[in-house]
């Protein structure tokens, strides 16, 4: 088992990876982080700003996953848009998950859930089916998950269990390589690192690369 985590920018660290090596990627995108371009909040619209940072991406993860691996990307109903259709551009998007967190922050409705993209290649090799339901329930941070997970240590932070799930969804075998270009505070790494599968990964921020290397180090 391999863990390779490197504090670096996820394009530079993405044109590195050889191609058609990696069997899932797990990926949480800085969806609607925010980004104007008057200052004022965020709209819809703002999102084209970071549509060709988005493309490249995508066409990265295209080239770098095995012809029968499989892709999970988060984003909100903002952004589904946006990220479905670069997607389906390179890949095939063969479903979408919803995460309900049971508990969530909102004025109108609360915001209780998030959105999985699930793709795959478009190769005729891909044969991966039964695959269960496509709503998963389970605590967020702002819902029990601190009990299993402790405290909170980034602003988008998933659950252990949630990473898990989608490790061993997205996986067949012990051994095989998981890449998360977004590695935030290293949780897709620690869930390899458990499940016992190798694991890429980059992080542009210093302060959360170096808390998902302590993380890491806590695993025996």
């Amino acid at each position: 088992m391999n863990i390779d985590l490197k504090l670096e920018d996820c394009l530079e660290g993405l044109k590195k990876v050889e191609s058609h090596s990696i069997d899932a990627i797990i990926a949480d995108p800085p969806y609607f982080c925010g980004m104007t371009h008057n200052g004022t909040k965020a709209t819809y619209s703002d999102l084209n700003m970071v549509k060709p940072f988005f493309k490249e991406v995508f066409n990265q993860w295209q080239r770098v996953l095995k012809p029968n691996g499989e892709i999970y990307a988060f984003c909100d109903w903002r952004t589904y848009p946006l990220f479905y259709e670069l997607l389906q551009e390179v890949l095939t998007v063969r479903n979408r998950i919803t995460w309900d967190k049971i508990s969530g922050a909102g004025c109108y409705y609360s915001y209780c859930h998030e959105d999985i993209i699930f793709c795959t290649n478009p190769s005729p090799q891909y044969n991966r089916y039964k695959k269960g339901q496509n709503v998963w329930r389970m605590p967020a941070f702002s819902s029990g998950a601190k009990k299993t997970n402790g405290q909170k240590v980034h602003p988008t932070q998933k659950p252990i269990e949630l990473i898990e799930r989608l490790v061993l969804s997205a996986t067949e075998n012990e051994g095989d390589t998981v890449l998360d270009c977004f590695a935030g505070s290293g949780t897709t790494a620690v869930a390899c690192k458990r499940l016992k599968r190798n694991f890429i990964g980059f992080e542009i921020q210093e302060k959360y690369y170096n808390i998902a290397l302590k993380r890491l180090e806590s695993i025996a």
